[in-house]
């Protein structure tokens, strides 16, 4: 069993070619939506800083199927924007994909979400589990919480799942390394995956850097990574 497990929900930017029929604008206009929701690089991340861990990492692009949402819309709070577990609007909230039928639904959920979250619930049974993301400097229109801090490290924790003495921990390893850090902001909580204990991690993406080797943003964030405390 692995002791660490990294989820990476957002960083594909993958269409599948029978999604295409489904969108309402031009195919160079998904693209952009696409590269502009995805939290690029990420997979590179988890799989630098942590190289002895398990990456789970969803198959195609979250505006496609977005992994990391309440397969059901009566529950997830961003359906109310078009992005819910199937998105049919952009990060301005336009709409840009059809309202798709429940077969099609089905369909989707049946062959990338439920697969992704009996691997992540398989793999995250009684380990540490870390579930990373970046996230823009300005705060998109859809935002839920778009008037709070946005620090360069965002520690997500929920009651129950992320032991008080890690997040202190993450805390002070951060801001040692020279990054303003803050709690549960811009993006709150951690995913339920019967984890042992599990934190989400937010990078601002203003301090990611190309992962070219070359980039010191990047070499930086990879140490501070790398050297960060795994659990409490």
């Amino acid at each position: 069993m692995h002791e660490l497990v990294v989820h990476v929900p957002h960083a594909s930017v993958f269409i599948p070619d029978d999604a295409w029929l489904e969108f309402l604008v031009p195919r160079d206009q998904v693209e952009v939506e696409a590269l502009e929701s995805a939290d690029l690089h990420t997979d590179e991340m988890a799989r630098q800083a942590w190289p002895q861990a398990k990456v789970i990492q969803a198959q195609v692009s979250r505006i496609i199927v977005d992994v990391e949402r309440y397969e059901d819309d009566r529950k997830e709070e961003m359906a109310a924007v078009g992005r819910g577990a199937l998105y049919t609007h952009d990060h301005n909230h336009l709409k840009i994909r059809k309202s798709l039928p429940e077969r099609r639904r089905e369909e989707l959920l049946m062959r990338y979400y439920r697969p992704h979250w009996q691997e992540l619930r398989a793999q995250a049974a009684g380990a540490i589990l870390i579930d990373l993301h970046t996230y823009p400097v300005e705060p998109w229109i859809i935002e839920r919480r778009a008037q709070g801090p946005r620090p360069e490290i965002d520690i997500g924790f929920t009651d129950g799942l992320t032991p008080p003495s890690w997040v202190s921990a993450l805390s002070q390893h951060f801001h040692q390394r020279g990054y303003d850090v803050g709690h549960n902001t811009p993006y709150e909580g951690v995913i339920d995956a019967g984890a042992r204990a599990a934190v989400m991690i937010e990078i601002r993406r203003d301090i990611v850097g190309q992962p070219n080797g070359t980039d010191p943003k990047w070499k930086r964030l990879i140490d501070a990574l790398r050297s960060m405390p795994v659990g409490p």
